[in-house]
């Protein structure tokens, strides 16, 4: 489960129209500018091709670095997968904020989702470690 961006992050994006995104894999890091949106309570929303390297990159390690071009201030986070489901309450948004990428209309960003040729990803923050690993109970030997 991730958790929302700092406030103080999210206010710097207001009237941006595109971010400085990082991904990373094992042989370096790259960024690209990308479109994005901001959805409650938090997060960052993100449109890439599903065949893209930092599609694959994500998918080896959710680590995402964003930054507003020409900027100092960036915020780390972690991407999840979004599916139509949980995108549908957003659509108004999504689509006015995506529509050069081609999800001009409710039914072409369901269709991008749903036939796999975009991925739709939340950025947020990863949970305290201790969220993200199930304790361990010690053995009691008889």
């Amino acid at each position: 489960m991730l958790l929302p961006l700092p406030a103080d992050f999210l206010e710097q994006l207001e009237g941006q129209e595109e971010l400085l995104v990082s991904s990373r894999d094992r042989f370096g890091q790259g960024s690209v500018r990308m479109w994005f949106a901001v959805v409650a309570p938090g997060f960052v929303y993100l449109l890439t091709q599903a065949f893209s390297l930092k599609a694959e990159r994500w998918d080896e390690d959710p680590w995402v670095s964003l930054r507003v071009p020409g900027g100092d201030r960036w915020q780390e986070g972690i991407v999840a997968e979004v599916d139509w489901e949980e995108a549908e309450p957003q659509v108004p948004l999504l689509t006015s904020r995506f529509a050069m990428a081609g999800a001009v209309t409710p039914e072409a960003l369901r269709w991008m989702l749903q036939d796999g040729s975009r991925r739709l990803l939340k950025a947020g923050l990863a949970p305290p470690r201790s969220e993200r690993v199930g304790a361990v109970q010690p053995e009691h030997g008889g």
